[in-house]
């Protein structure tokens, strides 16, 4: 399949992982005490994090107004994207039936909620529960192989564990890369405590996916300043997230302490990426002593060949953006399946943009992802290619359902 001639690889989709997973799969010794925190849940709940973390904050006030409304903590059209399939966050089958409408040929995914199992505070049963999740991803994948990949977790509480968990994932064919949300109880990305992580990370050559989350640990910074109202948790999360584990990656010198490692960052959208970078470099001009590991202006790392970000397909200065950082960058991303993603449109967006040309087109949209999970390549054999693409078409009722959308 091909979109337009051109071959489409989803940097950032995602699985709606069942909580049920952390009965199904995890190892023997930690099954009952799973069951027991399944057991306090919901029918249907996506994740085991509430259960794991009591001081769950809520989001239910609206702007303007005193109290909460209870109920508006849910997002606006449920976890997943109306036209999307309900079951294709964990059901890989619903799943490529979804990537054949966009003209995906690639997908790689992302977890939702489970990297949030660091709220679990003992080091074993988090790497039990991250074990489970990354068994469950592999399943996942195998039934469909060479258009489903994923990027998986680690436990962050103890950094040998934490390295284990990267050699397994690095003999799973499924696994291109290692999801971290950056932070642990004000660690920053830079602290030497992750360097366990980082050096079994190079020598795997698994690259680092810096992946925030809205509202749940380890939690974004200022989570405690947007109060309980989940407009100004959305609207931050990712890019405060992403702001901070960007600056201590790149000051802490990160890409000088691992010459081999590759790092992306995922989901806070790229249009302030090129600001931030201006911003990073003045203050290394004044703050040098700070920085004592960064041998280059954080502008010349943020644009060197082992750092990559994911754009959203409607972001206005994005030509701009690519001009400032690089084309070669940039990954396209879905954020499939969920209730915030462009579908099924999202690919089409980047395929007829007007300010883009071919070559950057490509770029973005696969080109970049190769040399970004390159374990997807080796897995393959060869570098992927499509033979006698394929153009979709788009029909009239698609079309009339994905414009009476929003």
């Amino acid at each position: 399949m091909a979109l337009s001639g051109f071959m489409i690889i989803d940097a950032d989709g995602h699985v709606t992982e069942p909580a049920s997973l952390y009965s199904t799969h995890i190892e023997p010794a930690f099954r009952a005490r799973a069951d027991e925190i399944l057991s306090r849940l919901g029918k249907g709940n996506l994740g085991i994090v509430p259960a794991l973390y009591p001081k769950w904050r809520s989001s239910a006030r609206p702007l303007g107004e005193a109290d909460e409304r209870p109920g508006l903590e849910k997002s606006p059209s449920g976890r997943n994207h109306p036209l999307a399939s309900p079951a294709g966050g964990y059901s890989a089958r619903e799943r490529i039936a979804d990537m054949d409408k966009e003209g995906i040929d690639v997908a790689v995914c992302f977890a939702t909620v489970a990297t949030s199992v660091c709220a679990a505070e003992d080091p074993a049963f988090e790497a039990a529960l991250a074990r489970a999740y990354n068994r469950w991803a592999g399943e996942y994948c195998s039934e469909y192989p060479k258009r489903i990949k994923a990027v998986g977790i680690v436990p962050q509480r103890d950094m040998r564990r934490c390295a284990a968990e990267v050699e397994y994932l690095a003999r799973e064919p499924w696994c291109v890369g290692i999801m971290t949300f950056g932070n642990l109880d004000g660690k920053l990305a830079d602290d030497p405590y992750f360097d366990p992580f980082y050096r079994a990370g190079q020598d795997a050559d698994l690259p680092v996916c810096f992946h925030g989350g809205t509202d749940r640990p380890p939690f974004a910074p200022g989570r405690q300043d947007v109060g309980n109202n989940m407009f100004l948790m959305h609207l931050t999360g990712h890019v405060w997230h992403q702001m901070r584990a960007m600056a201590s990656v790149v000051g802490g010198g990160l890409f000088e302490r691992y010459p081999k490692l590759r790092f992306g960052f995922f989901e806070g959208g790229i249009s302030w990426v090129g600001w931030w970078a201006e911003r990073m470099d003045a203050h290394y001009e004044h703050f040098a002593r700070h920085t004592p590991h960064l041998s280059r202006k954080p502008s010349e790392q943020m644009r060197g060949e082992r750092c990559f970000y994911t754009f959203d397909p409607d972001e206005d200065l994005l030509p701009e953006v690519a001009h400032q950082l690089g084309v070669a960058r940039l990954m396209w991303a879905s954020d499939y399946p969920h209730f915030d993603a462009r579908f099924p449109d999202a690919a089409e967006i980047i395929v007829n943009h007007p300010r883009l040309d071919a070559e950057a087109k490509r770029a973005m949209l696969s080109e970049n992802a190769l040399r970004f999970y390159t374990r997807y390549v080796s897995t393959r054999g060869s570098r992927c290619s499509l033979e006698s693409p394929r153009p979709r078409v788009v029909t009239h009722a698609r079309y009339q359902r994905r414009n009476s959308h929003g």
